[in-house]
């Protein structure tokens, strides 16, 4: 009879066994590999000889029935990339249907790079796949971050007690969100009032200094 702590440590070794994926989940994955490969003979070993693919594509609907003419249509969509690089990927059930979801980066001669997105639902007939139904987002250009801006505020003679408070709200909320503005005042009590009004505002101090002529200047980034 086997005794508790065994039985103990055989249910906590059941609990951590990684899930076995499916001969369906499988084929789905090794389609998504396949496919950012470019690989035709892995592709058209996942299809089934009957296979058909409904796809709704930016250009319109398409459709094309037989392993070839699938891959061919899957390969053309790629066909100007020099690489892909896989950056999501995920195959689950729902009920007797597979969604199978995958987001590419294409990586062109040039340097520049793209995105495309592909949602779709498979139906699968003796561990091949025999219907695709796909949604695509198209070639979307990853376009990179802007640089935030910086802005210049030079308040002069304006002090907390005549009107630098209400300017530098009106100054701030003009600027977009993750910029930065740098006030510079003559007012030595701006040092501790202006941070203060700036974090009850959401907005973040940068820093405070002092410049070689004696004026404070602050650099705040719009929170928001």
């Amino acid at each position: 009879m086997e005794s508790a702590s065994a039985a103990s440590r055989h249910e906590k070794s059941s609990r951590q066994a990684p899930l076995a994926l499916s001969v369906e989940e499988a084929t789905a994955e090794e389609f998504i590999v396949a496919l950012s490969d470019r690989d035709s003979a892995r592709l058209k070993a996942c299809l089934h000889p009957q296979v058909r693919m409904r796809a709704l594509v930016p250009s319109g609907f398409q459709e094309q029935s037989g392993p070839s003419a699938v891959v061919d249509r899957l390969n053309f969509w790629f066909a100007e990339a020099e690489g892909i690089q896989v950056l999501e990927k995920d195959v689950y059930r729902v009920a007797d249907r597979l969604h199978v979801r995958y987001r590419f980066r294409e990586l062109y001669s040039d340097g520049g790079t793209e995105i495309i997105q592909q949602d779709a639902y498979f139906d699968l007939h003796e561990g091949a796949i025999a219907s695709i139904n796909l949604l695509c987002s198209g070639h979307r250009s990853e376009q990179p971050a802007k640089a935030a801006g910086v802005h210049k505020f030079d308040a002069g003679d304006l002090g907390c007690s005549s009107g630098l408070p209400e300017e530098f709200r009106r100054r701030i909320d003009g600027i977009p969100v993750g910029d930065t503005l740098e006030v510079v005042t003559r007012d030595p009590s701006a040092r501790e009032d202006l941070p203060s009004l700036s974090r009850l505002l959401g907005h973040r101090v940068v820093s405070v200094d002092s410049s070689p002529d004696g004026k404070t200047v602050l650099v705040i980034q719009r929170g928001h």
